[in-house]
């Protein structure tokens, strides 16, 4: 499976929390600029056909839609997407000519960042929509993708913030019936509300329960899915197949009989603008390690790792982590079911430090 993921990178603002690369002051000439760049940089990696394609960012939503439309008729003009086929968008830039441009051109999944039906919620992580927008922005995009995927993004375990308003917030978002929701525990990546330390009660137990409740089913470590709406995209990123990324800050991976490499693009756009097709970091897994990387990605995943399989396939056992595995099975943070290792609700809590004592 190859996928394809492509980074806009404009934001109508910044929220205090984001991470990601993006940019809140562009116009269209850069835009522009900036299209023709990752068109050059998809021709240089001579690839014209994907199972799946993603476009991130920033917020794709946020580019004025007559000029994503130009982009995406060149686009496609080079290049094939057989399967899944996503766009992100935010509320208050979600228009009837963005999705009827979507539809046009063949994006057959949306992924909308809501993070919270509260106003003040939404205040404090510097949204610029509020929650009457939520909800006209699902009903305008089901209108407008009727056969269309939609996932719905929700963050819980803000500091100070009282836990019965992401109740509510998973209330009102299930009562819309998306295809899919990405539930994710807010994180630092940036410095806003370090101060106030990570909660102390944290709700990703009471979090997956209900919406399994709903009828979604969990098959990664933050996303529910309902019945065959599970992103194909993201599901190779965490087995860790090939994927193509374009764009400012977009990494790529190549998988290679010996080796696995990681390949980056630089984060500044105006370097990215000079050299679209170079890449600024490299990372190289090497043949004593791939068993260990793809237990560690794929331990994301619900279902679990069929240790056997890899080690079959990269005809390699691991000993030592073996030995890691059964200690931490001995921990009551991982489990075998059907052959395969998985992580149990205890080690789900503590995904980050199973992970690195993996490593």
């Amino acid at each position: 499976m190859s996928g394809l993921y492509i980074h806009l990178p404009f934001c109508r603002r910044k929220c205090h929390y984001c991470g990601f690369m993006s940019l809140d002051s562009f116009d269209d000439g850069l835009i522009g600029r900036y299209s023709d760049a990752l068109l050059e940089d998809l021709a240089s990696t001579g690839k014209t056909a994907f199972d799946t394609a993603y476009i991130g960012g920033g917020t794709p939503s946020a580019v004025p839609y007559e000029l994503l439309d130009s982009f995406l008729e060149r686009l496609l003009k080079r290049v094939s997407v057989s399967g899944e086929f996503t766009i992100e968008a935010n509320p208050e830039s979600i228009s009837e000519g963005f999705l009827k441009t979507a539809a046009a051109h063949g994006i057959n999944r949306l992924s909308m960042g809501c993070q919270s039906t509260n106003d003040a919620v939404l205040k404090l992580l510097g949204r610029l929509h509020d929650r009457k927008a939520v909800f006209t922005a699902y009903d305008l995009a089901r209108k407008h993708l009727p056969e269309a995927g939609i996932n719905l993004d929700l963050i819980f375990d803000i500091p100070d913030t009282p836990q019965e308003t992401a109740r509510k917030s998973m209330e009102e978002i299930t009562s819309l019936n998306p295809d899919h929701i990405s539930a994710y525990s807010y994180s630092f990546d940036t410095s806003y509300l370090a101060e106030k330390g990570e909660v102390s009660d944290s709700m990703f137990l009471e979090v997956k329960h209900f919406l399994q409740s709903k009828g979604y089913t969990k098959y990664e470590i933050s996303n529910f899915a309902g019945k065959g709406h599970e992103s194909r995209h993201n599901i190779n990123y965490w087995k860790l197949g090939d994927f193509t990324g374009i764009g400012a800050s977009a990494w790529s991976l190549e998988n290679y009989s010996a080796k696995r490499i990681h390949k980056g693009k630089a984060k500044d756009v105006n370097i990215y603008l000079s050299d679209p097709s170079c890449y600024v970091e490299t990372s190289v897994t090497e043949q004593s390690d791939l068993v260990k990387e793809s237990v560690v990605f794929g331990l994301r995943m619900a279902e679990g790792v069929d240790i056997n399989c890899l080690s079959s396939f990269y005809n390699r056992r691991d000993t030592e982590l073996e030995e890691k595995i059964n200690r931490l099975c001995g921990e009551g943070l991982l489990e075998w079911k059907e052959g395969k290792i998985r992580l149990t609700e205890k080690g789900e809590l503590l995904g980050d430090s199973v992970s690195e004592f993996l490593w």
